[in-house]
């Protein structure tokens, strides 16, 4: 690629003036002296080099160049109501003009579980963390404590962070995921604990395998954990009957059934999940949405089981964090929960996102190529294929050359969606119908583009 001439928001290698590259590109090889790939979370780095960014508004982002992206990835569907949205910023700064950080308890604290108590449906009891990873990390210890248990059973393909017994069979190579009815577990980075492979990884939505899993190790486990909808490989719903199984069949042998609603959480319903299913489990972790982009986590359950981590009742399991309650994080969550409790949030996202899917299933009928396009709650997925995703091993076939098409052309609209044709793209309150067209449009140039490759 050619470099731009040097000018504003570009800068020039001391001792190179012949070779000029953008800011990001500098920014990119200053990082990378310092920085594995420079960059601080692996999926945000993308060949040549990430994009840095400058500042934030609504549903757009700019770069250090000074050119403007319309964001429809909203940091990991965590920033629902936009962007820089001013009640959430004005409740943090004003947090942070009275000097609270960290390491103590504040009133916005008790306003933001005051909040969620009066959105979740048979709320028990919550305790903040910062973040999803860190709320699973909680919720196991508990169950384990609760049973005497030590293994955990999750759902094939889904991502719950990056906590040993849980990262595992997250976007498996297909050489990799085992029997269909018995899903292996492998690891999903190097250096993980042997221990690991014990996790028990269930078929999602095979309604009989998995109750001949859980039945064959009932003895040996702590906990299920599942998302009810697994949104960081797409958008792929669990059909009730498979998420009353889990309710019941939890219930019957002892184990706590943990749902991770750190995605579903407010976007599908103002009581997430829970309330559009109508199924509560023993824990549930919260995060994303909870605070606006905000580093903010909670593990919400079972009057009983949050007590074990009661320190004014000699509860043996621990729950310390220096950074937990964090004075702008549940400042923001306090903000935000207010704007999600009614509804019209997730009616706005829904109406936006139901623009979405029209739009690209009429592109898929008119250019002829083979598309599904799943999606709730603003957040929307784009599989290539023709069958129904039902669960990882049929979106696994989702053909990445088109969608890798698509996330070209998008980029080159300045259009933000996730490098990874396995993930998940997501719309905000402050995204608009023309936001929608200007994406549909440059969805389009891709499916022209696609035919053209397959003619």
């Amino acid at each position: 690629m050619r470099a731009r001439a040097a000018g504003r928001g570009q800068t020039a290698l001391p001792g190179d003036q012949e070779k000029q590259l953008s800011t990001s590109q500098s920014l990119y090889e200053r990082a990378s002296r310092h920085v594995p790939g420079g960059v601080h979370s692996n999926t945000r780095f993308q060949a040549p080099h990430p994009v840095y960014f400058h500042r934030a508004e609504g549903a757009y982002l700019w770069d250090v160049e000074g050119d403007r992206y319309l964001d429809c990835t909203m940091g990991n569907a965590s920033v629902m109501l936009g962007h820089a949205c001013p009640d959430v910023d004005e409740a943090v700064a004003d947090a942070v003009s009275r000097g609270l950080t960290t390491g103590v308890e504040t009133e916005a604290a008790v306003t933001a579980v005051e909040l969620l108590a009066g959105m979740i449906p048979d709320f028990g009891r919550v305790r903040f963390a910062n973040t999803g990873t860190e709320a699973l990390m909680h919720a196991l210890t508990i169950a384990r404590h609760h049973t005497g248990r030590e293994r955990v059973a999750k759902a094939e393909g889904a991502y719950h962070g990056w906590f040993d017994p849980l990262w595992v069979s997250t976007w498996p190579a297909p050489d990799q995921v085992g029997p269909a009815d018995r899903p292996a577990a492998p690891p999903s980075s190097a250096g993980l604990s042997r221990s690991a492979q014990d996790t028990v990884v269930l078929p999602f939505n095979d309604a009989a395998a998995t109750e001949r899993l859980l039945r064959e190790h009932a003895s040996d486990l702590a906990s299920v954990v599942v998302e009810p909808v697994l949104i960081d490989i797409g958008y792929i719903p669990a059909t009730g009957e498979y998420l009353r199984l889990l309710r019941d069949l939890t219930t019957e042998l002892g184990i706590v059934l943990i749902f991770d609603e750190l995605l579903t959480g407010f976007r599908l319903a103002p009581g997430g999940a829970r309330q559009v299913y109508g199924i509560t489990p023993d824990l549930t972790t919260y995060g994303k949405a909870i605070s606006n982009g905000y580093p903010l986590a909670a593990v919400e359950g079972r009057v009983e089981l949050l007590a074990a981590t009661d320190p004014s009742r000699g509860g043996p399991v621990g729950w310390v964090g220096t950074y937990n309650g964090h004075g702008s994080a549940v400042a923001a969550a306090a903000a935000t929960l207010p704007l999600l409790a009614d509804g019209s949030a997730q009616a706005r996202l829904d109406r936006l996102g139901g623009l979405v899917r029209d739009g690209f299933a009429e592109l898929s009928r008119t250019y002829g190529i083979p598309a599904m396009i799943a999606g709730a709650g603003g957040h929307f997925q784009p599989y290539f294929l023709s069958e129904p995703v039902t669960g990882y091993r049929t979106a696994m076939v989702s053909d990445p050359a088109r969608y890798a098409i698509l996330h070209r052309v998008a980029r080159e609209h300045r259009i933000l969606l996730p490098a990874k044709p396995l993930l998940h793209a997501a719309l905000s309150t402050a995204h608009t119908d023309a936001d929608v067209a200007a994406l549909l449009k440059a969805a389009e140039e891709a499916f022209a583009e696609m035919r053209r490759s397959t003619t």
